[in-house]
C-alpha cells in the first residue's frame, strides 16, 4: 500500500518560516534576513513585505520603551506568552502612544502571538492589559484569524481564574483586545525567583520595602500599584521558605494553584475551548494568590474552520503532550491540557522541568518516549500521593490520564483534605501495556521474533535428537554422554550458541574419535577444515564481542596448530619413499646426502618400531604428542640434508605415490577444484585398488588359477585418474605431481621400506 506524501501549501510554508522568524528574535538570536531569503525563494515577496512592515512597527513602538521610565520592582509586572516581565513602570503620558480608547503607558510582555501593553481605557478610566499583533499586515491571514480566534474564545469564558477580556477592535490597521490588568507575575517568573538562594529572595524583599517607605509624592499614582508588587514579592519569600522548611505547606500550595488551573480548564473545555498551550509564562499569580488562566491564542474552539488542526505542532514544545508533539491529527483534545498542567505541577515542585533536552529532536524523543523522573528521586519529601497525581497527568497516552480537568481537581482536593485519592501507581504490568500501545510495531517485530526463536529452537532440538540417536545406535554411546549432549541442547539460548557448541563437536570427534586411529588422517584434516572455517565466520559475526573474539580466537588458533602438525605427520608417511634407489635416483642425492639419509630413514623405521611399545601404556594423548614431536624433528633433520627443489620433487612423487588416495586430501580437493561427483568417482577407484586383490583371488578360484585374457591391460593409475579430471583440472594436477617417476614405488612396507629393513 503506497502512502500518499502531502505537500504544505504556500500558507503554511509562509506561516512556518515566519514564526521560527518571531520566535528567534524572541530568544535575542536575530535571523540573518539575507540568508532567509536565499533559504526561500518561492517567498521572497511574502517575506520582504514582512521585513518592511516589522521594521516600521517597531519604528512606530519604539517611543513606548523609551521615554520617562521608572525603576520598580520585577514582581509588579504582567507576564504574557512566555514573555519576560518588564522592570519599569511609568505613568500615563499623551506623548507615548494611543490606540482607539486606549493610552498606552508600557510594553510588559510579548511573545509569538503578540505585545502586550499596560494601558488606561479612557471612557471607563480603568487599568487594562491591552494585547496587540503589530504584524497584521504583513502575516498570513492565517494568523490574524488566530488572534482574533484568542479573543473570541476568552470573551466567552467567565470564569473566577480565567483572565476576562473586556474589548476587542482595530485602530490604524492595528488589531487589539483589551483584557483585565493583572498585578503579579507569571509561574514562570515565580519557579526562576524560587531557583535563587532564599537569602538573595529575603534581600530583595527588603528592597522593595525600603523603597515602599521611601516613596516620592510625584510616585503617586503608582503607589497602588508597587504595594501590590511587594505583596507578591512577600509571597515569593514566603513560599521560599516554606519549600526549604519541609513542613509540607509549600506542597499544598502547589496543589491549591493546580486545582484553581484546573478548575478554570475544566469551565474552558465545557464550553468547548481547548487551551493548548499550558505552561507557568500563561499562569499568573496575583498577590492574593490567586491563580489566572491567561493566553488563549493557540486554543482549540468546537466548530472553527482548521485555523487550529490538530496536526500541527503549537505551543511551547517543552509542554506540549505526546500527541501534540508527534502531530497526532484528531489526538489533540482537552486532555492535553491535563498533560501541560501536570507538567506545570512538576516543574513547580522539584524547580526544573522532566525533559531538560536543548536539541529540539532530543526534546521531541523524549517527550515520545521517555518516562519523567520519579519526582520522589529528586525530592523525597515530596508527598507519594501527590506525585501519584502529577504522574498520572503525564502519562503517555490520553486514555492513561484523567479523563477530565475536572477529575484531576478532585484528585488534588482530596490531597489536601488529606483523603485517599483515586490514582494508583501503575504496576510492571500496566507499565508494559501502556509502553506496548506506544510502540505497537515493537511488540510485533518481538512477537515475531519469539515465534521465528521458538521454530528454530523446536527444529534445532528434534536435529540433535535425530543425531543423538544415530550417535547412540553407531557408536554405543555410554547413557552419560547422552545426557551430557542433551543438557548442552537444552541450555542453547541462540542460533549462534547451537551452531558454536555443533562447531566445537566436530572438533571433539576429530580429537577424540578419529586422533591416533590409521587411515583417518584425511578425514580428521577434512573435520578441522571446516571446523576453522565456521570459526573464521563466528569471528567476523562476533568482531563486537571481545570476549567471544577471545575465546573464538583461542579456538581458531588450537585448530590451526593441529592442522599443522597433521602436515608434519603426513611428511613423515614419505619417509619409506627415500628408502628407495629410483627416488634417491630422482631426486639427484649426492653421495653424502644418500649417507646421511640412509641414517635417517633407518632411525625413523626404529621410532616406527619402538613406537609400538607405547601401545597401552600411555595415553594415545601422549602418544599422540610424542608421535608429533618426533615427526617435526625428523622433518627439520631431513630438510637439511635436502635442497629447497629436492624437497618440492619429493612432495611431487608422494603426491604421485598415493594415487587415488591424493583426492582424500581437502587441500588438494580445493586446489583442483573438485566436485562433489569427481571426488566420489575417485574414492571408488581407491576401494578398487584397495580391495582389488580379494576379487583377484576370486577370479583365480573360478578360473582355476588361470588369469583372465583381459589380465594385464588395464590402464594405469595416472592414466585413470587424468580421465576423471577437467581440462584446467589435468593442468593443475600435472603441475602438483610433476614430471612422473622412472621406475615404479615399492609400497609402504614393501622390501625397501625402513620397516622391513631397520638396524
Amino acid at each position: 500500500m503506497t502512502q500518499k506524501i502531502t505537500t504544505p501549501s504556500h500558507e503554511d510554508q509562509l506561516n512556518d518560516v515566519l514564526l521560527a522568524y518571531v520566535e528567534a528574535r524572541d530568544a535575542n538570536c536575530e535571523p540573518d534576513r539575507a540568508a532567509l531569503l536565499a533559504e526561500h525563494p518561492h517567498l521572497r515577496d511574502d517575506l520582504l513585505a514582512f521585513f518592511a512592515s516589522h521594521d516600521e512597527v517597531e519604528r512606530l513602538t519604539a517611543p513606548f520603551r523609551e521615554i520617562g521610565m521608572l525603576n520598580v520592582p520585577q514582581a509588579n509586572l504582567l507576564a504574557f506568552s512566555g514573555g519576560v516581565p518588564g522592570t519599569e513602570f511609568r505613568n500615563p503620558s499623551p506623548e507615548l502612544g494611543r490606540l482607539g480608547d486606549y493610552q498606552l503607558i508600557r510594553e510588559v510582555g510579548r511573545g509569538g502571538m503578540g505585545v502586550v501593553y499596560e494601558a488606561d481605557q479612557i471612557s471607563l478610566r480603568r487599568r487594562v492589559a491591552l494585547k496587540v499583533l503589530p504584524f497584521a499586515a504583513a502575516i498570513d491571514p492565517r494568523q490574524l484569524e488566530r488572534f482574533k480566534n484568542e479573543a473570541a474564545a476568552a470573551a466567552h469564558l467567565r470564569h473566577e481564574n480565567i483572565v476576562p477580556v473586556y474589548a476587542v477592535g482595530s485602530d490604524r490597521g492595528v488589531h487589539y483586545y483589551a483584557m483585565q490588568f493583572i498585578e503579579g507575575q507569571s509561574l514562570a517568573a515565580v519557579i526562576a525567583e524560587l531557583r535563587l538562594p532564599a537569602q538573595q529572595i529575603q534581600s530583595r524583599e527588603s528592597q522593595s520595602q525600603e523603597s515602599q517607605s521611601q516613596q516620592h509624592p510625584s510616585e503617586a499614582v503608582a503607589a497602588g500599584s508597587r504595594k501590590q508588587g511587594s505583596d507578591t514579592t512577600s509571597l515569593v519569600a514566603m513560599l521560599s521558605t516554606e519549600r526549604s522548611s519541609g513542613t509540607g505547606k509549600y506542597f499544598d500550595w502547589v496543589a491549591k494553584v493546580g486545582r484553581q488551573a484546573a478548575l478554570a480548564l475544566e469551565h474552558a473545555h465545557q464550553t468547548g475551548v481547548v487551551h493548548r498551550d499550558i505552561k507557568p509564562g500563561n499562569l499568573l499569580l496575583d498577590p492574593r494568590g490567586q491563580i489566572w488562566v491567561a493566553d488563549f491564542g493557540l486554543a482549540q474552539v468546537s466548530g472553527d474552520s482548521g485555523l487550529t488542526a490538530t496536526g500541527e505542532l503549537l505551543g511551547t514544545l517543552r509542554y506540549a503532550s505526546p500527541e501534540q508533539s508527534l502531530g497526532r491529527r484528531g489526538l489533540v483534545d482537552h486532555r492535553s491540557d491535563v498533560y501541560s498542567l501536570g507538567m506545570t505541577l512538576y516543574e513547580l515542585l522539584v524547580l526544573r522541568p522532566p525533559f531538560q533536552s536543548c536539541d529540539r529532536q532530543e526534546l521531541l524523543r523524549e517527550i515520545a518516549d521517555a518516562a519523567p523522573p520519579t519526582l520522589r528521586s529528586i525530592n523525597s519529601e515530596i508527598p507519594t500521593s501527590l506525585e501519584t497525581i502529577v504522574l498520572k497527568s503525564l502519562r503517555k497516552e490520553p486514555a492513561d490520564r484523567y479523563s477530565t480537568a475536572q477529575e484531576l481537581a478532585d484528585e488534588l482536593q482530596r490531597f489536601l483534605e488529606r483523603r485517599p485519592i483515586l490514582a494508583r501507581r501503575p504496576d510492571w504490568t500496566e507499565r508494559f501495556w501502556m509502553w506496548a500501545r506506544r510502540h505497537p510495531s515493537a511488540i510485533i517485530g518481538c512477537a515475531a521474533a519469539l515465534i521465528l526463536v521458538s521454530v528454530g529452537s523446536s527444529l534445532s532440538a528434534l536435529l540433535i535428537r535425530a543425531e543423538q540417536g544415530r550417535t547412540r545406535a553407531e557408536h554405543q554411546l555410554s547413557e552419560l554422554a547422552y545426557q551430557r549432549e542433551r543438557q548442552r541442547a537444552e541450555e542453547a539460548e541462540s542460533r549462534f550458541a547451537l551452531a558454536r557448541r555443533a562447531v566445537d563437536e566436530l572438533f571433539r570427534v576429530s580429537e577424540e574419535e578419529l586422533a591416533d586411529r590409521p587411515g583417518m588422517e584425511m578425514l580428521r584434516k577434512r573435520v578441522l577444515l571446516t571446523a576453522l572455517a565456521y570459526y573464521q565466520e563466528f569471528l567476523q559475526e562476533r568482531r563486537a564481542d571481545p570476549d567471544a573474539q577471545a575465546e573464538l580466537k583461542d579456538a581458531a588458533h588450537r585448530v590451526e596448530e593441529i592442522l599443522a602438525g597433521l602436515a608434519v605427520l603426513k611428511a613423515a608417511t614419505h619417509f619409506y619413499l627415500l628408502c628407495q634407489p629410483a627416488i634417491l635416483d630422482d631426486l639427484q642425492l649426492t653421495a653424502e646426502q644418500r649417507g646421511k639419509m640412509s641414517e635417517l630413514t633407518a632411525r625413523v623405521g626404529k621410532q616406527w618400531t619402538e613406537s609400538f611399545r607405547d601401545v597401552g601404556q600411555v595415553t594415545p594423548a601422549e602418544r599422540g604428542r610424542r608421535t608429533l614431536e618426533l615427526a617435526r624433528s625428523n622433518k627439520t633433520d631431513l630438510n637439511s640434508i635436502l635442497t629447497s627443489p629436492q624437497q618440492i620433487r619429493l612432495r611431487q612423487i608422494g603426491l604421485q605415490s598415493e594415487g587415488f588416495g591424493a583426492f582424500r586430501d581437502p587441500e588438494v580437493a580445493l586446489a583442483l577444484g573438485l566436485t562433489l561427483e569427481q571426488r566420489e568417482e575417485f574414492r571408488i577407484l581407491e576401494d578398487n585398488v584397495v580391495f582389488g586383490w580379494m576379487r583377484d583371488m576370486a577370479r583365480r578360484k573360478q578360473s582355476n588359477g588361470f588369469a583372465s585374457a583381459g589380465e594385464g591391460r588395464e590402464k594405469s593409475t595416472s592414466d585413470r585418474i587424468l580421465e576423471k579430471l577437467t581440462n584446467v583440472q589435468k593442468r593443475k594436477w600435472l603441475e602438483m605431481i610433476g614430471p612422473p617417476l622412472k621406475g615404479g614405488i615399492v609400497p609402504f612396507g614393501g622390501a625397501r621400506s625402513p620397516i622391513r629393513n631397520r638396524p
